[in-house]
């Protein structure tokens, strides 16, 4: 510093002064620009959380929720698939149990009448059910002797009780 600027200190105090007062209040301005815009951010943040858009947990939270509920509904979708394809293979079987009943109802209407014997003509039918009923005659008369036996055997030593007896049963 050189001796001169002894004499010009008051001039650099004046001038330092004038310079913190044009600081001042260029700084009061900025302050309150920044207050305001302080409670701007402080406003946004607030409604940010309230939307939840900040709430990053949350956010995770809901979409594992979300994922998991996605799993579900696709094994759901996945048995129902099944269960569809079982339906379509079961309605396969029964149309082609129609097809085979409608060709059977077709060709008796048409009078092509189809077996269900193993006869070639009427004779052998007709002869097989006359041998039928000569076994059930056998049957009978057998089942009628030994009802007779059991007429026979005398009760008491009198043969007409057990007559009456056999009849009472």
């Amino acid at each position: 510093m050189a001796f001169g600027d002894y004499f010009k200190g008051p001039e650099h105090k004046e001038n330092a002064a004038r310079l913190a007062a044009e600081l001042q209040a260029n700084r009061q301005p900025s302050q309150a620009e920044m207050q305001t815009l302080q409670a701007k951010y402080d406003d946004l943040e607030a409604k940010a959380r309230d939307i939840g858009l900040l709430d990053l947990l949350a956010v995770k939270k809901q979409i594992q929720n979300e994922g998991t509920l996605l799993a579900s509904v696709q094994a759901q979708v996945a048995a129902t698939q099944a269960d569809l394809e079982a339906a379509r293979s079961q309605l396969q079987e029964i149309q082609q149990q129609i097809l085979g009943a409608e060709d059977t109802v077709q060709l008796e209407s048409f009078a092509l009448y189809e077996p269900k014997y193993q006869f070639t003509n009427s004779i052998d039918y007709k002869n097989r059910l006359d041998e039928i009923r000569e076994d059930q005659k056998r049957t009978a008369r057998g089942l009628s002797a030994e009802v007779d036996a059991w007429t026979t055997t005398p009760l008491n030593s009198q043969r007409r009780s057990g007559k009456n007896c056999a009849r009472m049963h």
